[in-house]
């Protein structure tokens, strides 16, 4: 996977209720910017509670042209999901 295709406002969709053999993948927000190279900042009126949050790359599985994909559930997400920035000194 190349991390480099993640770019601001890309979608974001986690995994469906089912994991990757369930349903298809849930829209969970869109991309605000890729901080210190590790994390990535969800717009916040594209977050699923409207405040803005922060996930690890390492929570990426995929990436196109037009979204990054989660190896997340979106209920996983939530319950992980940063609510300051982790890159802050």
């Amino acid at each position: 996977m190349d991390i480099s295709k993640i770019r601001a406002d890309l979608a974001v969709y986690a995994e469906g209720p089912g994991g990757l053999d369930g349903a298809s993948d849930v829209h969970f927000g869109t991309i605000e910017a890729v901080e210190d190279g590790n994390y990535i900042k969800i717009k916040k009126y594209d977050s699923p509670d409207g405040q803005p949050h922060w996930f690890p790359i390492s929570w990426v599985r995929a990436v196109d042209e037009s979204a990054v994909f989660l190896n997340k559930t979106a209920d996983q997400a939530l319950k992980e999901l940063m609510n300051e920035s982790p890159t802050k000194a």
